[in-house]
């Protein structure tokens, strides 16, 4: 099945993980004005608040304990569609190249903005994809390069009925945190190969004990896909409880931008947006991803202690502490990560809204921290203002 795969997916996948590792020296300066700025008191001001805004919670259900984020938003007078409305609607358009790591996408909208989120994956094509970086399509936008890894390894051919030229729609996004590490931070075909692979395990696993009846998540129409296992009947059963627990949490309340999720008594991630309605369009897709990654992780019906907003906020703020790289996904696009040994802040901004940000993705490492390397970009000293 391998040999189906392009010959230039070697290449490809070879540069996607050699990356920039050499950057050693540039790390030691980058910290160096870092412990400068602490010792002159200018990261204080770098805070929890500064990051996000107010916390509620947690509600609990299980292994999954979901905190709500509350705040003022300065970029809801723009309105954003989401990639699984965009492609539902026909608005934008998503290509194969003939190149595993990148995809084209055309938004063909002449009023819409559409924000793609990382971790989106795209059905249909040669091989189901998940979209490595944000990425805001301004309304006619021409086609975009949209840089991509496959999630459904040995695939390269039309499945069933399928357009193999064009990608047909967005329904989940990925729900472990060892594949968001894998595909945004160190940026290696590999380790998202392998991380898909060890989902699909630990979900076949944990579902055949949840249910007492064996339960393979690797579907016949393609066994390697993640896309079509996180479709799986069974897995949509298991969750179902949780999905009831949480899926009104929003309800009543007017000023949620984002939520982080803690799995078996750990803080996972979180997903902050500063606008509303584009956290509320995302919802869904969103919470679908925690409880799925809370079934993947759970370990025989252990009870958990409740987190305090004290240690989310300890998170947030050991987060907004990285040293800083900076890179222009496209030319409507800037996003920012913010290292530390524990944690990894993506902040995305829109430069066609005053550079405002519009999206900030938090990940503990966790366990992941000893054997995910991160990949290309220039470190560049902090920018605090960035944070508020």
């Amino acid at each position: 099945m391998r040999g189906q795969e392009p010959a230039e997916l070697k290449q490809t996948t070879r540069n996607t993980q050699h990356g920039i590792r050499n950057t050693k020296g540039i790390m030691k300066k980058a910290n160096v004005l870092t412990y400068s700025l602490l010792a002159a008191g200018l990261l204080s001001a770098i805070n929890a608040s500064a990051a996000v805004g107010t916390l509620t919670g947690p509600v609990v259900h299980r292994n999954l304990q979901i905190f709500l984020v509350h705040g003022d938003t300065h970029l809801e007078s723009r309105h954003y569609g989401t990639l699984s409305e965009a492609l539902e609607r026909h608005l934008v358009v998503a290509k194969e190249t003939g190149n595993v790591n990148e995809l084209t996408i055309e938004n063909v909208s002449k009023d819409l903005a559409v924000f793609i989120n990382a971790g989106d994956i795209v059905k249909g094509g040669r091989q189901d994809r998940t979209v490595r970086e944000d990425l805001i399509l301004p309304p006619m936008s021409g086609p975009v390069p949209l840089a991509a890894f496959c999630v459904e390894h040995g695939r390269w051919t039309q499945r069933g009925h399928e357009n193999a030229a064009e990608f047909s729609s967005n329904t989940k996004i990925l729900s472990s945190r060892s594949e968001k590490l894998a595909s945004r931070y160190a940026n290696q075909q590999g380790e998202v190969w392998a991380g898909v692979a060890e989902q699909q395990k630990k979900l076949a696993d944990n579902l055949s004990r949840i249910t007492g009846s064996s339960v393979d998540v690797h579907a016949p129409a393609s066994g390697s896909s993640l896309q079509l296992s996180l479709e799986n009947r069974t897995l949509d059963s298991v969750t179902r409880p949780y999905m009831e627990k949480f899926k009104s949490l929003l309800d009543g309340k007017t000023d949620v931008i984002g939520f982080v999720y803690v799995i078996n008594g750990e803080i996972n991630s979180a997903e902050v947006y500063n606008n509303k309605n584009l956290f509320r369009a995302l919802w869904p897709k969103l919470l679908d991803a925690a409880v799925t990654e809370a079934v993947t992780e759970c370990n025989n019906d252990r009870n958990y202690p409740p987190l305090s907003a004290e240690d989310v906020k300890t998170f947030f703020q050991t987060a907004v502490s990285g040293v800083m790289s900076e890179r222009d996904v496209w030319k409507s696009t800037r996003v920012r990560t913010y290292t530390t040994a524990s944690t990894v802040l993506f902040e995305t901004k829109d430069l066609n809204a005053d550079s405002n940000w519009i999206h900030k993705s938090f990940i503990n490492k966790g366990k992941e921290s000893v054997v995910i390397e991160k990949g290309g970009g220039v470190v560049v000293p902090l920018d605090h203002d960035s944070l508020r």
